[in-house]
This record gives C-alpha cells, structure tokens and sequence, in this order.
C-alpha cells in the first residue's frame, strides 16, 4: 500500500477590526482583505454603509472553486488543442447563499458559466473535456457533498486564424 502524500498550505490570519480580517499567504507573501459587503453586513448586524466593503470569505470562495474549476476546463482544453487563453476562454460564477435555521451563511451551491470561443470543430472535444473536468479540480473535489457545483458551456463559434506564414 502506497502512502498518501500530504503537503501544507499556510495562512496568518489577522482580525484587524470586525469585520476586517487580513490572510498572509506564507507561499508567496501575498494577503486578501476579509470583510463582510452589503447584504452580508447587514446579516450579521452592521449597519448598512457602516463597513469598508471588502470581498467577504463567502465571495473568495466561490472565487476559489470557480477559479480553479477554469484553470482545470483550461488544462483540459490545452490537451485536446483547444486554445483558451486570453479572452477565448471566461467564466461568471454565482454563488447561492442559504441562511441555516441557526442564522448561519451556507454557500449552498456555484454554477459556473464558461465561454469559449473556438472553432465549431472543436465543439465535440471542448463538450467532452467539460464532462468530465470538475471530477479533476482540485477545489471542486474538495467541497462536494458539501456544495454543488453545477458548470455549463457556452461556445460562441469563431474561424481559427490562419497559421503565419
């Protein structure tokens, strides 16, 4: 039996002023901003206009998974030799919040939208990549059976440039 490989990923966490928190990421010095926007805030009792609008940790995961998922969708293109760099390919996500009984924020379930501009040829292909590409992602595989992830596929036809010549 192998053993399981197992790396770390490490984050300080600062609670500057409620709502404020600050991550420092250790792998690349880099921090985010935690707050609470909008209707968020106003779940957990601030006054409305009262707080710094900061992307709140509900907003940086769904950020996270979509993120990943198109980063999977892209690696999966990339192989098939689909190009989905630059604007060929992009994604919206929504995230759906539930509020629990006890009054606790539940990221419930993300759909994700891509848009792909490829060759009508390469339909079939870019189609069997997304079948299976969400099983591949890491984040996505981490929060199932947790949360839905739900992904769609828009091609938008387009004629590939002629090689230069």
């Amino acid at each position: 039996m192998s053993e399981e490989t197992v790396h770390q990923v490490e984050v300080h966490l600062t609670r500057e002023r409620p709502p404020i928190r600050r991550a420092t990421f250790a792998s690349t010095g880099e921090d985010a901003a935690f707050g609470l926007p909008g209707w968020q805030a106003e779940h957990y009792g601030f006054e409305p206009g009262s707080v710094e609008p900061h992307p709140g940790t509900l907003d940086y995961l769904v950020g996270s998974i979509a993120g990943c998922l198109i980063g999977t969708f892209g690696g999966t293109l990339r192989v098939r030799k689909i190009d989905a760099t630059g604007d060929r390919l992009t994604a919206d996500a929504t995230g759906e919040v539930v509020v629990d009984p006890d009054g606790v924020l539940r990221l419930r379930r993300v759909d994700v939208t891509y848009h792909l501009k490829a060759d009508e040829s390469q339909r079939e292909a870019a189609e069997r990549a997304h079948a299976h590409h969400a099983h591949h992602c890491p984040n996505a595989r981490s929060v199932e059976g947790a949360i839905e992830v739900v992904t769609k596929l828009e091609l938008t036809p387009v004629a590939e440039a002629a090689p230069a010549g």
